[in-house]
């Protein structure tokens, strides 16, 4: 139980440090991706399994240019490792559903033809995902 607990506060300043960076420069740092994957070896239930189902939907995107980038595809694959396949199909509906939310107010604000080629950083809502996806998969005995 302690364990997780050391494993969730480490995941969490951790994502939170990948947001700050993705706002501030565009990019992930690799290091944060292999910490995050070293996170999931201290038994939080992720698996490799996890990693790679939570990673793919992401993959084909960052192929097309102008797409999302390596850093978020990195950083997603070091997330499912730590919340495994659920928890990172969890992680991915939380982060969407907080894209597509900030998008439509953005569009409602600017219009259509100012958002069209706007680029926002993607890790933020990431964080968020992942954060809330981990406290319901591995802490909701404790917590609820």
């Amino acid at each position: 139980m302690i364990m997780t607990i050391i494993a969730g506060v480490l995941f969490a300043v951790l994502l939170v440090y990948a947001a700050v960076t993705d706002i501030k420069r565009r990019e992930v740092d690799d290091w944060v991706c292999v910490a995050i994957i070293i996170v999931s070896l201290m038994g939080t239930g992720g698996s490799f399994g996890g990693a790679v189902i939570t990673a793919l939907p992401f993959f084909i995107p960052a192929l097309v240019k102008g797409g999302i980038g390596g850093g978020d595809v990195k950083l997603m694959f070091a997330c499912g490792a730590v919340l495994g396949v659920w928890g990172g199909v969890a992680q991915i509906i939380v982060s969407l559903s907080l894209v597509a939310a900030f998008a439509l107010v953005i569009l409602m604000k600017k219009g259509f033809t100012a958002c069209k080629n706007t680029a926002m950083p993607l890790a933020p809502f990431l964080c968020v995902g992942g954060i809330a996806s981990y406290l319901i998969t591995n802490m909701g005995g404790i917590l609820f």
